[in-house]
């Protein structure tokens, strides 16, 4: 599994042309609110979603994951992704260095506006699920939007290519996603996860896991799945006074930490994006459970992207440097700050970077206040 050494976007949402280069094996990307830290996030994403275009509507979903709304799914299509360009265009590219090739991928295609039976024949709706809209539907709308275009995706020397076709009609993109390469963490996604799945069947990382736990609540002596009286299976946390309690009963961070280890275990020599890490933790539990959590990616070989608002967060994170007592060769740590800048015309913007090492913010943290969120 690739990790990746640099990476260039062009034209993806709000960034315009940004270049960042020699990343480690930890990655703090931080900046200020609509910064795009979520968005350079994304586009690590895309370098591995191929042509699986059930990976774009996962991407697409990613920003809705409270608020589900299939209704605007057309919309997010060409507006998430074309935030900056024409209407009725779109053409973004996202290229990287990885330690097995290149990987690249390349978003392209036109909207325009057809009838709405037009619109209903070209929708990846199944020939029943047409027949059902009709049935459903009072009238078909005078007039639809469709999208058509191509996705184009290399990995190494191997270049693929797919259509793309969506109308505002439909609800997603035909063809399911496949296995990920890539793992993704969302601020708020430990509310809708299953949150034991990777980690009561191996003895090892379950012992890990309540080992954490218990740190954060004593009581705390095992996870497991209990079967409830209509047959479902709840997520279960067992007391050591022997009573079960579900664990939709605890709070955020129990929850919260479990979704990072699930994930963790499950991206093996692969790469884990993790947005907004301090969402759901209380900054008094980022120096005990974050040392914990780049021992084990190191061990399981994990590239780490971790985009954080909290200068506590980052903080913590930089003090598994160590930098007072050790000089390693290459720094386990590196600090990418997005800023978006105004154009001096006063239309449009960019977003730039400045990418250095946790050494060097840490020393200027100490020594300087420095404020490395800009």
């Amino acid at each position: 599994m690739a990790h990746i050494n640099s990476i260039e976007i062009k034209s993806y949402r709000g960034i315009k042309a940004l270049s960042v280069s020699d990343f480690s094996n930890i990655n703090i990307v931080v900046g200020d609110n609509n910064s795009g830290k979520t968005s350079f996030l994304e586009a690590i994403q895309l370098l591995f979603a191929g042509t699986q275009l059930g990976t774009l509507k996962n991407i697409i979903n990613q920003r809705t994951v409270l608020n589900p709304d299939k209704s605007s799914f057309y919309v997010s299509l060409t507006k998430m992704f074309n935030k900056e360009q024409r209407p009725d265009s779109m053409d973004f590219e996202i290229s990287a260095e990885s330690n097995s090739g290149i990987l690249q991928f390349r978003f392209m295609g036109r909207e325009g506006s057809v009838s709405g039976e037009e619109a209903l024949q070209m929708s990846a709706l199944s020939q029943r699920e047409k027949m059902q809209y009709k049935r459903n539907s009072i009238i078909l709308p005078e007039k639809a939007k469709v999208f058509i275009g191509n996705v184009v995706a290399q990995t190494g020397e191997e270049i693929s290519q797919q259509e793309v076709r969506s109308t505002s009609l439909d609800s997603g993109l035909p063809g399911a996603s496949l296995k990920k390469e890539i793992l993704y963490i969302s601020a708020f996604g430990h509310l809708r996860y299953d949150l034991l799945q990777n980690i009561v069947g191996n003895p090892e990382y379950k012992k890990l896991a309540v080992d954490i736990l218990g740190q954060f609540e004593t009581e705390i002596e095992d996870i497991c799945y209990t079967k409830a009286d209509d047959g479902s299976y709840l997520e279960t946390i067992v007391a050591t006074s022997g009573i079960n309690m579900p664990l939709s009963v605890y709070g955020d961070g129990i929850k919260k930490i479990l979704y990072i280890l699930n994930k963790l275990f499950d991206s093996a020599d692969s790469i884990l994006l993790i947005d907004e890490i301090e969402t759901g933790l209380h900054k008094k539990y980022y120096d005990m459970l974050f040392p914990v959590i780049f021992a084990l990616a190191s061990k399981l070989n994990v590239q780490l992207f971790i985009a954080t608002h909290s200068i506590e967060a980052i903080d913590a994170i930089l003090k598994y440097g160590d930098y007072d007592n050790k000089k390693e060769e290459k720094d386990p740590i590196k600090v990418i700050t997005l800023k978006k800048i105004e154009s001096k015309t006063g239309k449009g913007s960019n977003i730039v970077a400045r990418n250095v090492t946790g050494n060097y913010v840490y020393e200027n943290r100490k020594v300087f206040e420095y404020e490395v969120r800009l």
